[in-house]
C-alpha cells in the first residue's frame, strides 16, 4: 500500500481519536476507583458466590433462597430469554397477519388492521403492560378458578397446567436438538450447493423440519418408555394448587404486552415492504392465472422479506431490551433479579449494572448476528 500525505493524515486522526477515548475511559475508571476506595466500598465479583436469600416466584431452573447470587442471575437470564423468545414468535405472527391485512382489498379488514396499528402503537408499552397485568389480577380467586379443561385452571394466581419433567434427561434432549439443527443446516447447504439454476431450489422446509424433530423426539420417547420422567396435574388443595405448574400472571402479562405492542411495528414494516414491490409483479401473477392469495404468499411476500429483515431485527432487539419492564409488575427477569434485588442486598451497584449491561449486549449481538446471517441467505439472487 502506497503511503500518501492524505493516508498519513487519516491514520493520524484515527490514532488521535483512539488515544483520546482511551484516556477518557482511564480517567473515569481511575476517578471512580479512588472515590470507591475513599468510601470504603468493597469491589469485585466475589459476592456472586454468596447466598442469595430471596425467592423467585417463577423459574425454569431449580432455585431456592439458599442458592447463590450467581444462580439467581442464571434464573434471571433464563426468564429474560423465555419471555423474549415467546414474544418474538407471537409478535412476528400477529405482525405479519396485521401487515398483510393492511394491504387487503377488503375495506373492513384493512380498516380494522389500521385501527389496531394506530391504537396500539400510540399507547406507551408500560401502560399496556400494567393494563394487562390488572386484567389478569381481576380474574376469580383460586377457590373460584375457571376450569378450562379437566386439568387446566385459570385464576388470579395464573394458569395452572399439567407439568411433565424429564428430570436429568432435559440436557440430553437439548443436546439432541442442537445436533439435529446442525444436521438440518448441513443438509440444506448440501442440497443448495447442487442447485444449478437460481430460483429452482426445491421446497426443503418439510424435510428440514423432519430432521430437526426426529432425534429429540427419539430421546423423548426413550425417556417416556424408560420411565425417567415425572408427570403431575394441578389439584386444588386449600388456598392453592398442588402439583402441575402455574404460569404466573406476571409472565403472561409481560408476554402479551410485548407481543401486541411490537406486532404493531412489525405490521407497518410488512405493509411498507409489500407496497414497495412493483405493481407489475401482481399483474404478472394475474396474467399467469394465479389468484390473489397465491400472488401474495408465493410472489409478493418472498420478494418483500429481504428488505423486511433489517427493520424487523431492530424490533426484535427492542423486544429483548423491553423485557426489562418486567420489573414494573414484579416479574423476576434479569433486571429484577441481578439489577434489582441482588444490587439492593449487596450494594455492589457497579458490578451488578455491568453484569446486566454486558448480558443485554451479548443478547443483542447474537440476535443481530443470526438475523444478518438469515438476511444474507434470503437476498435476491442467492
Amino acid at each position: 500500500m502506497k503511503l500518501t500525505k492524505g493516508t498519513l493524515i487519516d491514520w493520524g486522526q484515527q490514532a488521535l481519536l483512539l488515544i483520546t477515548v482511551t484516556l477518557l475511559f482511564w480517567y473515569l475508571g481511575t476517578n471512580a476507583s479512588e472515590n470507591i476506595g475513599k468510601l470504603g466500598i468493597t469491589t469485585g465479583f466475589d459476592f456472586l458466590r454468596e447466598r442469595a436469600g430471596y425467592d423467585i416466584s417463577f423459574s425454569l431452573i431449580d432455585y431456592n433462597q439458599n442458592d447463590t447470587y450467581l444462580k439467581a442471575y442464571y434464573v434471571g437470564v433464563a426468564n429474560t430469554l423465555l419471555v423474549s423468545f415467546l414474544s418474538i414468535i407471537l409478535a412476528t405472527v400477529i405482525g405479519f397477519i396485521i401487515g398483510v391485512g393492511r394491504v387487503s382489498n377488503n375495506w373492513v379488514v384493512s380498516r380494522l388492521c389500521r385501527a389496531y396499528v394506530e391504537l396500539v402503537r400510540n399507547v406507551p408499552l408500560v401502560v399496556q403492560l400494567v393494563w394487562w397485568y390488572a386484567l389478569f389480577l381481576s380474574l376469580p380467586a383460586i377457590r373460584n378458578s375457571i376450569q378450562l379443561s379437566d386439568n387446566i385452571y385459570l385464576s388470579n394466581r395464573g394458569l395452572a397446567i399439567p407439568h411433565l419433567s424429564f428430570a436429568g434427561w432435559g440436557g440430553y434432549i437439548f443436546l439432541a436438538l442442537l445436533v439435529s439443527c446442525c444436521a438440518a443446516f448441513a443438509y440444506r447447504k448440501a442440497v443448495i450447493s447442487k442447485v444449478q439454476w437460481v430460483g429452482f431450489t426445491p421446497v426443503l422446509w418439510p424435510r428440514l423440519l423432519a430432521i430437526i424433530v426426529s432425534l429429540p423426539l427419539l430421546v423423548v420417547l426413550y425417556t417416556l418408555v424408560s420411565g425417567n420422567f415425572e408427570y403431575s396435574t394441578p389439584k386444588l388443595a386449600g388456598f392453592n394448587f398442588q402439583g402441575g405448574m402455574i404460569v404466573i400472571p406476571e409472565l403472561v402479562a409481560l408476554w402479551i404486552a410485548l407481543s401486541v405492542y411490537s406486532a404493531s411495528y412489525i405490521a407497518e414494516i410488512v405493509r411498507g415492504c409489500i407496497q414497495s414491490i412493483a405493481k407489475g409483479q401482481h399483474e404478472a401473477g394475474k396474467a399467469l392465472g394465479f389468484n390473489d392469495s397465491a400472488i401474495m404468499w408465493k410472489l409478493i411476500v418472498p420478494q418483500a422479506i429481504y428488505p423486511m429483515v433489517p427493520q424487523i431485527t431492530s424490533v426484535y432487539l427492542n423486544i429483548i431490551k423491553n423485557s426489562s419492564l418486567g420489573v414494573v409488575i414484579g416479574f423476576m427477569e434479569l433486571v429484577s433479579s441481578t439489577g434489582g434485588t441482588t444490587l439492593n442486598n449487596t450494594g455492589q451497584a457497579i458490578e451488578c449494572i455491568l453484569i446486566v449491561m454486558g448480558t443485554y449486549c451479548v443478547f443483542s449481538l447474537v440476535t443481530s448476528l443470526l438475523m444478518n446471517w438469515y438476511n444474507s441467505h434470503v437476498a435476491i439472487g442467492k
